[in-house]
């Protein structure tokens, strides 16, 4: 079809494309839609801790603009700033470029920096940022170079944005984020950046303006397939992100940050900002299906199965995405694709690897292809250490294993418990869980084979069964551990006796009595030179200044009763603590062959509560007291011990709370409640005694009232200060103070006397001070022989217990000001109206300084020692005053309970007459 054109609008049009070939080709780049900055540290390669190489990574749109960007500048955060021609630039799509410009670039220390990217324009008619063509598109990363925490590299963003999502159907991403120093990733979204300074050689990052995330209501939509509110997430741990809610056609923006953590400090950031381009049309989602994350032990290999499937039955593309391809391998075979990887030793680490599996199908020219990504992530845990094996030598016990299989290790962890185990690490299971009860004793480093367990300062305890588990942690900053070796158990071997019970037998201040118990040596006495002796050694509690107190040459003699000692709480600290020492006699000297572990009585305290007594008992002993019940008996009314229940406790103290639950018997105020407690004790070992039951000494407690009653509410006379100006009266005053007990259900009405206190100033700072103590048949007190009625008052009440309550409201009382100067006096001596003075009814003045001046302001008079100001007409020096009127000023400070009112001043004159 011809179609003329006037040769008016053709020469226009000229000049405009001649105008748009002369502008600066940055203001045409209307184009970007995705990118990334990835920061690499050339410490390995290079050497240089400081040198980092910088990948910028742009897609850029050339379906609605052919703007293109040769070169481009980066800014480091420094002042500095390079700009540098484009590496390489490839389609990867219909309508995309993927292009990318590598910077090197050498900080001058360490510290933490921005560096940054941005570009004049973003891609145009965005559909959740308002006017985007016009506001500028900023890519940052932040990295942290600290010697103190090794070098640092951001994390690689695998997967491509360049995915198309649907109108009503589900969109995902995932960037398939690796990091190869094996930090913490975690993923949030931010707003879409910009440049926020105007100056394109001076770049601050800010969000764009007229932003709104996908799932703003203003759009309108709600969730594909069937409805229900808009979201938008993304998992913070892998990346994946989700939109349940496309539903305008049209091209979206979002942004996030991978952040980088390292032994739980945040060392680095980067973020990506995408385009999402929605399109209507009939093409259903591929649908992909992965393995469950998983582990595997390092030098194993590890497989995973993927399928794919297409609703509409279209042709489908299988990818994988991760840093560990290669060296493993993702073959596809239709629409199933077999992952696997051998892994070695360097592949421990305490996060776990991802891999990124994306599905695309090919529907055809007219449909545009949609995608599923799936993440799956593989852990990879060291090995378990190999023939772990220990021996007891002595008082030792060593520990042997082969030498470690990753020599990538940096330390093995020794752990240990006393008393049998059970347990099996879970599959993927590192480390030990505390809830195994084994405690860490020590670690070596990771090419030693061979351990010592001395017990530490408190040794090992004969009799006792040890159990060990090891297992290898591997060095900052990719971590990780191994799993543990299964327990290995074994005890000390029983040449030495065993103190088994520790029992008090009596109460009493000065004649109780312990029964200690043990048991002989079991094997290796065909070594020792008879006579073979026990000797018995006591000791106060947390004291070693032992004394001996039983010997024998009989081996068969395995008990003493201590009499005559203390073991009531009554006479102090009732804690004995027993030493046994077993003896030899080769060449007919004694010589001590070892000493049992120590072990103490059982400490038992009591205080009471309301209605409630606490119980409280303490023990260090060389069997475990924390498998089974301990047994709480309490006196009964015919001077009988019953058992009332049993709790847990642990390896050295046990708590309980008798509320008066036996027998539904509730416990009574002002009765006398005595306790003693047995242990449940016991070695796990079959060759000695079990259970070993240990009693606490008796203690005995008085269920005493600790609830105060309810503070009263108080009241005092009021003070009419109209009618007492009218007619005043002198000191001494009164106060008269009434109150109410509170009658409430909740509050204790034993009160047995109330207290009255005051404090002559209404301050927070000022202190009240009892002054009276009433019967509680007495609710009124009056306060007199007062200077003054100032003064604040509050009561409480005692009751029969002395629980004194809280205080009631606090009331206060203030004296009635009047203050009034006469405007002639006389001061001629005739005994009438001699001294200029104030109105009789001005009471309750503490001081006055007053000040005369002439009529010309002349100072004629200044006193301030008498507060009745008692003026006789004369000057300083004692001379008389003209007659005539004089000026004057009167500073007053009356007696007051409230300081802030106490100064007024006065001004007036007075005529002097004489």
């Amino acid at each position: 079809m011809h179609v003329h054109i006037p040769f008016k609008s053709f020469f226009l049009f000229c000049v405009f494309c001649v105008l748009l070939l002369g502008l600066n080709q940055k203001a045409q780049a209307t184009h970007i839609r995705a990118g990334e900055i990835i920061a690499k540290s050339m410490a390995d390669s290079l050497g240089d801790p400081f040198l980092y190489r910088f990948k910028l990574i742009t897609f850029t749109d050339f379906a609605l603009t052919n703007a293109d960007n040769p070169t481009a500048t980066m800014f480091f955060g420094t002042g500095d700033k390079q700009t540098v021609d484009r590496h390489e630039r490839r389609q990867v799509r219909s309508d995309t470029y993927r292009s990318v410009y590598y910077f090197f670039y050498r900080f001058p220390g360490p510290g933490s920096y921005t560096v940054t990217y941005t570009e004049v324009n973003r891609a145009i008619r965005v559909m959740n940022i308002g006017n985007s063509e016009n506001q500028s598109e900023l890519l940052r990363t932040t990295i942290t170079i600290d010697p103190f925490i090794g070098q640092n590299t951001s994390p690689e963003l695998k997967v491509p944005p360049l995915d198309y999502a649907s109108c009503n159907q589900p969109f995902v991403h995932n960037p398939g984020a690796y990091d190869r120093d094996g930090d913490k990733l975690i993923f949030k979204f931010v707003p879409p950046q910009r440049n926020t300074s105007g100056d394109q050689n001076n770049p601050v990052a800010g969000p764009v303006a007229d932003y709104r995330v996908l799932n703003d209501p203003s759009f309108g939509c709600s969730a594909a397939p069937n409805g229900g509110p808009s979201t938008l997430t993304i998992d913070p741990n892998t990346g994946q992100i989700t939109w349940n809610s496309p539903c305008q056609q049209g091209d979206y923006n979002v942004a996030f940050v991978v952040e980088e953590y390292r032994n739980g400090r945040k060392i680095g950031e980067t973020l990506r900002d995408m385009q999402i381009r929605v399109r209507c049309g009939q093409n259903k989602r591929p649908i992909l299906q992965v393995p469950r994350d998983t582990c595997v032990i390092a030098g194993s290999s590890v497989t995973g199965i993927v399928r794919a499937s297409d609703p509409d039955n279209n042709p489908l593309t299988l990818e994988a995405f991760s840093g560990i391809l290669p060296p493993a391998t993702f073959r596809v075979n239709g629409n199933t694709g077999t992952f696997n990887w051998n892994t070695v030793c360097g592949d421990v680490q305490a996060e776990p690897y991802q891999v990124v599996f994306k599905v695309t199908d090919n529907p055809g020219p007219n449909e545009l292809p949609l995608t599923d990504l799936q993440p799956w992530n593989i852990r990879v845990i060291g090995p378990a250490p190999e023939n772990f094996e220990v021996t007891p030598i002595g008082r030792n016990i060593t520990l042997n294993w082969d030498s470690y299989t990753c020599q990538n290790a940096s330390k093995i962890y020794i752990y240990r418990r006393e008393g049998n185990s059970n347990f099996v690490p879970g599959p993927c299971e590192t480390g030990v869980p505390e809830s195994a009860g084994f405690t860490k004793i020590g670690e070596v480093n990771a090419n030693v084979t061979t351990y010592t367990d001395n017990g530490g300062a408190t040794g090992l305890k004969r009799g006792v069964t040890y159990c060990y588990v090891i297992y290898a942690v591997f060095p900052s900053p990719k971590g990780g551990e191994s799993i543990a070796t299964l327990p290995v158990c074994t005890m000390l071997e029983n040449n030495m006796p065993v103190l088994t019970h520790v029992t008090v037998q009596t109460t009493d201040p000065t004649n109780g009595s312990i029964l200690v118990k043990w048991v002989k040596p079991i094997e290796g006495l065909q070594n020792l030179v008879r006579p073979l002796q026990y000797r018995l050694l006591r000791a106060a509690g947390g004291s070693d200044n032992f004394t001996e107190v039983f010997r024998t040459n009989n081996i068969d003699e395995t008990s003493f009763l201590d009499t005559n000692i203390s073991t009531s709480a009554g006479a102090g600290d009732v804690k004995w603590i027993y030493k046994l020492e077993f003896y030899h006699n080769p060449g007919g000297t004694s010589e001590m062959v070892d000493t049992a572990v120590t072990a103490t009585s059982v400490q038992l305290k009591a205080t009471t509560q309301t209605s409630t007594v606490s119980l409280a008992w303490t023990y260090t002993v060389p069997w475990d007291n924390s498998k089974r019940p301990h047994y709480i008996y309490r006196k009964m009314a015919n001077g009988a011990y019953e058992l009332i229940d049993s709790t847990s406790a642990t390896t050295t103290r046990g708590e309980y709370v008798d509320r008066g639950t036996f027998k539904n018997t509730p416990l009574k105020q002002g009765v006398q409640y005595c306790y003693y407690v047995t242990t449940n004790g016991t070695y796990n070992n079959p060759r000695l005694p079990d259970p070993l039951l240990n009693n606490s000494q008796e203690f005995c407690v008085t269920l005493r009232d600790t609830i105060p009653p309810c503070p009263p509410v108080l009241s005092i006379d009021p003070l009419d200060c109209d009618a007492f100006v009218k007619n005043p009266t002198t000191p001494p005053y009164q106060n008269v103070l009434t109150w109410v007990p509170n009658t409430s259900p909740e509050c204790a009405q034993d009160i047995k006397y109330y207290t009255v206190y005051f404090r002559s100033q209404d301050t927070e700072e000022a202190q009240f001070d009892s002054i009276n103590f009433t019967p509680n048949n007495i609710t009124t007190f009056t306060h007199s022989n007062l200077q003054s009625f100032a003064g604040c008052y509050m009561v409480t009440a005692t009751d029969s217990a002395g629980n004194e309550s809280k205080p009631s409201n606090i009331v206060c009382k203030e004296n009635c000001f009047f203050f009034q100067l006469p405007n002639i006096f006389t001061p001629n001596n005739d005994g009438k109206n001699d001294t200029f003075q104030p109105d009789p009814r001005s009471l309750f003045i503490r001081s006055i300084k007053f000040t005369a001046f002439s009529r010309w302001g002349e100072k004629v008079y200044e006193g301030a020692d008498d507060p009745r100001i008692n003026w006789q007409g004369v000057n300083n020096a004692g001379k008389k005053l003209a007659d005539g009127v004089y000026y004057y000023l009167a500073e007053v400070e009356f007696i007051t309970s409230n300081p802030q009112n106490a100064k007024k001043t006065y001004k007036g004159w007075v005529e002097i007459v004489r």
